[in-house]
């Protein structure tokens, strides 16, 4: 039994606690909504004193949310603005703490699981691969996290998975190599050993050798191999990130 003045007073509460949290989503979602690579300097600013005024948890949580209803849509989502979400969790999880991004990481990676096991027509498995492959590029997460999942997109070796593959090495398949050359020898070769058995089942073999060729490019450090290839806006960015942690 709850006394009525006392389940009043915890009403009242609770009712100031969704107000409060209300305030604080629109707050951030203004800042996120204008966040661009000539104002991440002032916006992390500002991100940096809501969370020196809120609770760590109401603004990890209110983060992520507004971040992942941003990034993970059914269409695949320019590039370039899935980096500046990544840069501003990554400059928080930095000069806030690390908590930051392990929350951020959470949600990303278990929405990841959660989409790869499921039917999902959409771009989402491609914008949350994204996520990661950023949250690895400025040094959020280790490699050993893309390998990982990599051996998995690997070992289940569907059609969708090659594509994973493909879209994950183009991202950060040069960082993987300076970081752990061996690891990436052995996961190639664990995935020619896969194509060979596969070959039969999987009907669009041409995929299959572009993603072998790919690789193969990778363990030579040969650039020009691969399509589409860009590191320049990843390298502007790690520039600005040095300068703002």
């Amino acid at each position: 039994y709850v006394p009525p003045q006392v389940r009043k007073a915890q009403e009242t509460l609770d009712d100031k606690k969704r107000e409060e949290l209300r305030r604080l989503k629109k707050m951030v979602n203004g800042l996120i909504n204008r966040l661009s690579e000539p104002n991440l300097a002032s916006i992390s600013g500002q991100m940096e004193e809501l969370y020196m005024a809120n609770s760590r948890k109401d603004m990890n949580e209110t983060l992520t949310d507004i971040l992942m209803n941003a990034c993970v849509t059914p269409v695949a989502m320019p590039a370039r603005l899935l980096m500046e979400h990544v840069l501003l969790v990554s400059i928080l999880h930095h000069n806030v703490g690390i908590e930051v991004g392990a929350h951020f990481l959470e949600a990303v990676v278990k929405k990841f699981d959660e989409l790869c096991k499921s039917d999902a027509e959409g771009k989402e498995c491609e914008n949350l691969l994204a996520l990661i492959a950023h949250l690895y590029n400025f040094h959020v997460v280790h490699s050993l996290l893309i390998f990982d999942i990599l051996k998995k997109l690997v070992s289940a070796f569907t059609e969708k998975e090659i594509e994973l593959i493909l879209f994950l090495l183009k991202n950060v398949g040069f960082s993987l190599r300076k970081d752990d050359a061996l690891a990436l020898k052995e996961l190639i070769t664990e995935a020619q050993r896969k194509a060979n058995t596969a070959e039969k089942k999987l009907q669009d073999q041409t995929r299959i050798r572009f993603m072998l060729e790919t690789m193969l490019a990778l363990r030579n450090n040969d650039m020009r191999k691969i399509p589409g290839y860009d590191p320049e806006p990843v390298e502007k960015l790690r520039k600005l990130q040095r300068t703002l942690v």
